[in-house]
């Protein structure tokens, strides 16, 4: 397989013998670039390959067939709620391959934005059905981003941080609801406010009518700020389906794969912990919690890859398994358990899938997710830098566990830049001007071709220069330097202030600079049209 980095050659960072077969992937610090390895171009063989090699393992074929019928029919139907899904009438087809993508429902930045580019872009080469989930079993954080703004006093570049809500997150987002709608409402005003006139008309102002058309079908956050950016995307042109993860985990299919861990918990700790320990060894990863823990066994209790939360209890906790009579216990060890029989495992997933309901949740934690979404739910999986470098972990484990070759996924992301020219060069020039305003204070003499400096006290210095007395008898002569350099540096005031007028100035422009060249601004800071035009350059150069 080839990698193309656009613009540049930003490939992945060669592996060395340390990190063995894991690829170390970076974000391309220009404008305009990307990463996406492998190459877009590889994209038919890879689905062709992944597809040969998934219908051959038996374990997963039912599964498989089953698990895409029931997330075609949810994506086609949760999309259909809020946009136009015409265009699937001809695009999906039971024979279709499946390019999925996946991110929590936030106003990510700009680079993880591409990647929905690219999923439309993709579909329509590879005559795929292009769906991308919602991940809303991760926590929500908190209900703001960071706004960069010019202080018109002295034009210096900050951040401001501007809230769409008051909550404050901390549980999963498909149980966080907006609180504040007032603030909600006002969200786009406060931001254009902020962020003019260092972005004109930043897309925050479209996508906010969306949001706030979306938020009178429904109050939960997540899909309201989903829902809001999957319409921006349909107004610049973009055919994907959306669903959420938690829409996807009814199916049958999904407690089978449960299943499929939970009644061989044991094997899958084993696998799963000499995985996370290989990968830390080859990283030189000293700390015991990255990239994730390692999953524990207390009393007669094995931790599961899985969360439990409810609606009466939206506090997320680990799943412990305990053996049972003919089955298992699965247990939050708080408050909520359930007993599963397992003599017969698809009769097991049934019964797993019927004690599921609103209050008793079990969801799959990230590794978990990519997991089933790659070997059961799709053909091609759409990276980005993150989840890229961790599925390799993934990717270990279910070899181990699932003894199958993991399909192939791709990774991409994009770097985009606030216009504007960070001058550079006048930010190189800071320790320069920096060393001139101490030397006018010890080396004034330096200075003598641009101020008249009294040629007495030059000769006086250099006498003092020429003269150093020996080591441990210099505080007379200290004392005499002092004084002259003291006595020359009073003549250089007004130099002094000029220098530290321009460091001033030259700290604002760094400031500023630096606001510019940061890619983790939120994409609803830019103006559209710039955001797509950037974007669609970048595919048309594959």
């Amino acid at each position: 397989m080839t990698t193309q980095n656009v613009s540049v050659t930003g490939v992945p960072v060669a592996s060395d013998d340390r990190i063995e077969s894991y690829s170390q992937y970076r974000a391309p610090s220009q404008h305009g670039q990307a990463l996406v390895s492998p190459s877009l171009s590889e994209a038919c063989l890879l689905i062709k390959k992944n597809r040969i090699a998934l219908e051959q393992t038996a374990t997963f074929q039912d599964m498989r067939r089953e698990a895409r019928r029931h997330l075609i029919s949810s994506a086609v139907q949760y999309t259909a709620q809020y946009r136009d899904t015409s265009w699937t009438e001809n695009a999906v087809k039971d024979t279709a391959p499946i390019l999925m993508s996946g991110h929590q429902p936030t106003l990510f930045h700009s680079g993880v934005w591409f990647k929905n580019f690219a999923l439309s872009h993709l579909a329509k080469i590879t005559d795929a059905v292009p769906i991308n989930i919602l991940i809303d079993n991760d926590i929500a954080g908190g209900s703001s981003i960071r706004v960069p703004a010019i202080d018109p006093a002295n034009s210096r570049g900050r951040y401001h941080s501007v809230n769409f809500d008051h909550s404050a997150g901390g549980i999963p987002y498909e149980q966080s609801t907006i609180e504040d709608k007032s603030c909600f409402d006002s969200f786009a005003e406060r931001v254009l406010k902020t962020i003019q006139p260092l972005v004109p008309s930043p897309c925050v102002v479209d996508l906010w009518e969306h949001a706030k058309t979306a938020r009178n079908q429904g109050n939960q956050i997540g899909k309201v700020l989903a829902q809001a950016r999957h319409q921006l995307e349909r107004d610049l042109g973009l055919e994907t389906l959306e669903v959420p993860l938690s829409k996807l985990l009814s199916s049958h299919a999904y407690y089978e794969f449960a299943i499929e861990i939970l009644s061989d918990l044991s094997r899958f700790h084993h696998c799963y912990n000499d995985s996370v320990m290989h990968y830390r060894a080859a990283h030189r990863i000293r700390s015991s919690s990255h990239p994730v823990p390692n999953l524990q066994a207390v009393d007669q209790w094995l931790e599961a890859p899985f969360w439990i939360y409810g609606n009466d209890d939206s506090q997320r906790r680990t799943a412990w398994i305990k053996s049972a009579k003919e089955g298992i216990l699965i247990s939050d060890r708080h408050h909520r358990e359930c007993r599963i029989n397992l003599s017969h495992p698809r009769a097991a997933a049934e019964q797993l899938h019927e004690l599921t309901d609103d209050d008793f949740k079990i969801r799959p934690r990230a590794l978990l997710t990519t997991m089933y979404a790659r070997l059961i739910l799709s053909d091609l999986f759409l990276h980005g830098i993150g989840g890229g470098k961790y599925d390799q972990l993934g990717d270990r484990i279910t070899q181990s566990f699932f003894s199958v070759k993991p399909p192939e996924f791709t990774v991409l992301s994009a770097t985009i830049l606030l216009p504007g020219n960070a001058d550079q060069d006048s930010c190189n020039r800071i320790p320069e001007v920096q060393r001139a305003i101490r030397d006018t204070e010890y080396q004034p003499e330096r200075f003598s071709h641009e101020v008249d400096l009294a040629s007495d006290l030059l000769r006086e210095k250099n006498d003092l220069l020429q003269d150093l007395p020996a080591k441990g008898k210099r505080k007379t002569w200290h004392a005499a330097m002092e004084n002259v350099n003291q006595k020359l540096a009073a003549s250089l005031k007004f130099k002094r202030n000029a220098l530290q007028k321009e460091l001033d100035e030259l700290l604002t422009a760094e400031t500023t600079s630096g606001l510019l060249k940061n890619r983790e601004h939120s994409f609803c800071l830019f103006e559209k049209e710039y955001l797509n035009g950037t974007f669609n350059d970048i595919l048309r150069r594959f």
